[in-house]
This record gives structure tokens, sequence and C-alpha cells, in this order.
């Protein structure tokens, strides 16, 4: 890396770790809780943002979900960031010094970030196109690091398929009451659950 690179690349990082300074949303279970046990969730990345034009705030939705599940259960510090986990808006292997960076903003030992890869719907009839059948997917990949080593801890992909009537609507808060009555918010939430006990597993499990 040549010397001016090295230089833009610290710039980027401090003007970086400023912008998420400004614009974070802090969350804590427990100030009691060891630092080791201390996580922030940033912003999903969203595929095709087409797909969830029926979904309130999707990109932010996600990782807050997650963390009030994981702030429920007060076993780790819970921090949520707005941005996404990348120089280039895409949910590609991190730098390690963009997750020591983001790690040291938000005093948190692991990261987790996360993609929604697939929220579209796929419309099926019959010889005649009398009926119709819809069908719509959830895929999710989540991945936690750990923010001081730059090690990728755990990556997971979640998926489902949901049938009938599949639209949710903006007008309804992500993961609240009238967006879970829905069949496909419903199958959200409880995705959620699995992806918030993987995250909680992976971080007790460390030392």
């Amino acid at each position: 890396m040549t010397a001016l690179a090295s230089m833009v690349n610290r710039i980027a990082l401090l003007l970086i770790g400023v912008f998420f300074s400004a614009h974070s949303i802090a969350q804590m279970t427990d100030p009691g809780l060891p630092p080791n046990k201390s996580l922030v969730l940033t912003g999903f990345f969203v595929n095709k943002p087409v797909q969830v034009l029926d979904i309130d705030d999707a990109a932010q939705g996600f990782p807050k979900a997650i963390a009030r599940r994981l702030m429920r259960e007060r076993q780790v510090q819970v921090r949520t960031s707005p941005d996404l986990l990348s120089f280039d808006w895409q949910q590609d292997q991190p730098p390690m010094n963009l997750l020591q960076q983001l790690g040291q903003t938000y005093a948190s030992r692991y990261i987790v970030s996360g993609e929604v890869r697939n929220a579209g719907t796929k419309i099926d009839s019959n010889l005649f196109g009398l009926t119709h059948k819809s069908t719509r997917a959830i895929e999710l990949d989540v991945r936690i690091y750990d923010a001081r080593t730059g090690q990728l801890l755990a990556q997971q992909e979640f998926s489902s398929t949901v049938a009938g009537n599949v639209s949710i609507g903006r007008e309804h808060v992500f993961d609240g009451a009238a967006f879970n009555s829905t069949a496909y918010g419903k199958t959200i939430s409880d995705m959620l659950d699995q992806v918030a006990s993987l995250v909680s597993a992976t971080v007790l499990a460390q030392h």
C-alpha cells in the first residue's frame, strides 16, 4: 500500500468513526455486564430494495428487532448502528481496520451484520389463469465478527417461504403487533428469534 493510499485509508476510517458516533443509536442491556459480552448490530444490506417496499424501514428494522430480543435476555450489552459494515455498501468481508474502528467507536467486542438476500414474491397461475397462488421468500445472511481480531465467528443463512396473502404494508411498524399479525410478518418475527439465539449463543461461547 502506498503512503498516499495509507493516508487516505486512515482519513476514511477517522471520518467513518465520526459518522458512526454522530449517528449512533446506543442501547445497553446492563452496564454491569462485562465488556467482552458487548456487541453492536449494524444496518442490514438489502439486496433488492424494490422487494421490501411494503416493509417499513427494513434495513434498520431487522437489526433493531434483533437488538430488542437480545436486550430482553439481559445477557449481553447491545448497541445498534444505522450504517452498513462496508466501505462500498455491499455485504462483503470487511477489512480488519474497519472492524476495529467500529468496535472502538461503540465500545463493543463483537459486530453483527446482515443481508436481506431475497424477499421476492412469486405468483403462479393455473393453465387458464383462473386462479393464482402467491408465495414470498425471506432469506437472511447473518455474520458475527470479533472486532479485536477481525475473525468471522459465525455465518448462517436463514430462509423460509410464505404462501397466501404475503404483503405487510408500510403503515405497520416493523415487528409491531400489526406487522406480526400478517403471515409474512409472523414468519420474519420467528426468524428473528432464531437469529437472536444464534447471536446470543455465539457471543456467550467466547472467552
